[in-house]
């Protein structure tokens, strides 16, 4: 087989086998589910023994590259490491569910969507796999198809769609600016170019959504507590830094500095690592809480990516950190998400494995000493240019916000064990496998990204700096108990799911509010705190999706592919 044949196959596989596996799933047997998580492997190998280079396809899309440089190979790692361990949950998680095989479906498609994007380094590839993935995650939203998984999709799917529409125009104007659809060659050309601005805005919008940036989170904390367990992880731990990664590649960063568009990122990114770790703070749903922490872990590489607009000399160093950010919290969120669903574990020995596997990966989100998370957040500072004392100071503090919502977190995962909440679930070998994978990555994958000194503080000083956050968390988290024993008002306070979005959607509803129903396979929830409006049209839409899944799928990217040719003539 000719060399160039097969540099194009290693590239390309990692997207291409879950598209291959699509077919099978017509007349699929239980004994195929079991492998089909294995669809993730080509995307692992690639990843760990690659060497970096590209491949160019004149004939694919307005001329596609496709490659790995140091930043995607982490990237890529990340996501097909949380793939395979999220389909190896998925296996055992729904071995009995009817909807299994649509299920399945979506998962590969938006699997070979998430994959193609990381290895794409042209914009019109980037744009196809990363609508692939967008559309394709809408299936695995409103798998219950509950009243509230409906409405989740709704949201999501308005969001992904103007989303699209603010890509498709940045990458024009970009594509005007350069002549080239290249990355490498737009950030040169956006430098100094009219476009600037705009293609800034579009992308800052288009890509920030699927971040959960401010205030365009809302999708998140519907569509985590009804997606199942193992789409909310891949969901949360590696689709949401696709658009991390479509920020990087298409922004001009180090190239032109942007300090207006830069400041409004920095405030952004430290407005949701506040606001959304309080709103967290008070959810009655542990997917729920997660979604808000997400949110606003991404708030601290919204402000890296600020950081790198409005300071090009400093870009280099914020993007390594956003990157070894997204690393550490991939692994960890996604543990934390699985393990929602071993909340049912029968024996005492199992549940004190499952509450330090719990707590692990939770204190590594909170900073602590000794995990990945006090090490990509010391990046983050490092990376912080002269004059930007106090938003050290600030990401100091939101140290503080992220441990009271951890606390939050495994105080509802263990109500949900005591309760059984999670009974209908009994976690089985492959649940146990996936999330195992996931926290033994949370422990140890930092030695494929960064330094292992990096992970403890090297003075006494450090070491109270990175303690003293933990400690005021809890004693928030103190304070909090209290207030609701003692206020009436207290125990019943929250911040429902969409939190901007509810009164919104408040003013258009319809008809008599959704009867409480099972979400996700979890059981009954104790009330309804999503608002769901009656919108006919989106409905029939969502039905005809719903039952057509491949038909819809191959419509959309026959229509994105038509319209980036169009473009092209």
């Amino acid at each position: 087989m000719p060399s160039d044949v097969l540099a194009t196959l290693s590239w390309l596989a990692p997207a291409l086998l879950p598209l291959a596996a699509l077919p099978l799933l017509a007349r699929a047997r239980q004994r195929l589910y079991a492998l089909l998580p294995l669809a993730a492997l080509p995307a692992v190998a690639v990843a760990l023994f690659a060497t970096p280079g590209s491949v160019d396809l004149p004939w694919l899309f307005l001329g596609a590259r496709f490659g790995l440089d140091e930043s995607s190979r982490v990237f890529l790692l990340f996501t097909a490491a949380l793939w395979l361990a999220g389909g190896l949950h998925a296996a055992g998680y729904l071995h009995d569910d009817p909807r299994r095989r649509a299920f399945w479906l979506f998962w590969l498609a938006a699997m070979a969507g998430n994959f193609g994007l990381v290895l794409a380094l042209d914009a019109a590839s980037f744009y196809v796999f990363f609508a692939l993935m967008s559309f394709a995650s809408y299936g695995l939203v409103v798998h219950a198809r509950t009243p509230e998984a409906l409405h989740a999709g709704r949201v999501y799917l308005a969001l992904v769609v103007l989303g699209e529409l603010a890509l498709f125009a940045a990458i024009a104007l970009a594509w005007h600016a350069a002549g080239s659809l290249q990355f490498d060659a737009i950030a040169s050309a956006l430098a100094g170019s009219p476009q600037r601005d705009a293609v800034i805005a579009l992308t800052l919008v288009g890509f920030g959504i699927k971040v959960g940036a401010l205030p365009l989170h809302v999708w998140l904390p519907l569509a985590h507590p009804v997606a199942p367990t193992p789409a909310s992880a891949v969901l949360s731990g590696a689709m949401i830094k696709a658009g991390l990664l479509g920020w990087l590649r298409l922004l001009p960063l180090g190239s032109a500095a942007a300090p207006a568009w830069g400041e409004t990122l920095i405030a952004l990114g430290l407005a949701a690592a506040f606001a959304a770790a309080l709103a967290g703070a008070v959810q009655r749903q542990a997917k729920a809480a997660l979604a808000y922490s997400s949110i606003s872990q991404m708030g601290f590489v919204t402000v890296a990516v600020g950081i790198a607009l409005a300071v090009p000399a400093a870009a280099p160093a914020a993007v390594a950190a956003a990157t070894l950010y997204a690393f550490h919290h991939a692994f960890a969120k996604a543990a934390l998400f699985l393990g929602v669903s071993l909340a049912g574990a029968p024996t005492a020995r199992a549940r004190a494995l499952w509450m330090i596997g719990v707590a692990l990966p939770a204190l590594a989100l909170a900073g602590a000493p000794l995990t990945s998370g006090y090490a990509a957040k010391a990046a983050l500072k490092t990376a912080l240019p002269a004059g930007f004392e106090s938003v050290a100071a600030a990401l100091t503090l939101a140290a503080a916000g992220t441990s009271l919502v951890m606390l939050r977190v495994v105080w509802l995962m263990r109500q949900d064990a005591g309760a059984g909440a999670h009974a209908s679930h009994a976690p089985n070998a492959a649940m146990w496998a996936g999330w195992a994978l996931l926290v033994g990555c949370s422990l140890l994958g930092w030695a494929a990204a960064g330094r292992l000194a990096d992970l403890w503080p090297a003075t006494t000083g450090a070491w109270l700096g990175a303690v003293w956050p933990l400690l005021l968390g809890a004693a928030l988290a103190a304070l909090a108990v209290a207030w609701r024993r003692r206020s009436a008002g207290g125990r019943g306070f929250t911040v429902p799911p969409g939190d901007l979005l509810v009164p919104l959607l408040a003013l258009a509803r319809q008809g008599p509010p959704p009867v409480p129903a099972a979400h996700a396979g979890h059981g009954p929830e104790d009330e309804a705190q999503a608002v769901v409006p009656s919108w006919p049209a989106l409905g029939r839409a969502e039905a005809a999706l719903s039952t057509r899944g491949g038909l819809a799928l191959a419509g959309i990217a026959a229509a994105l592919a038509a319209l980036l040719i169009g473009l092209a003539v």
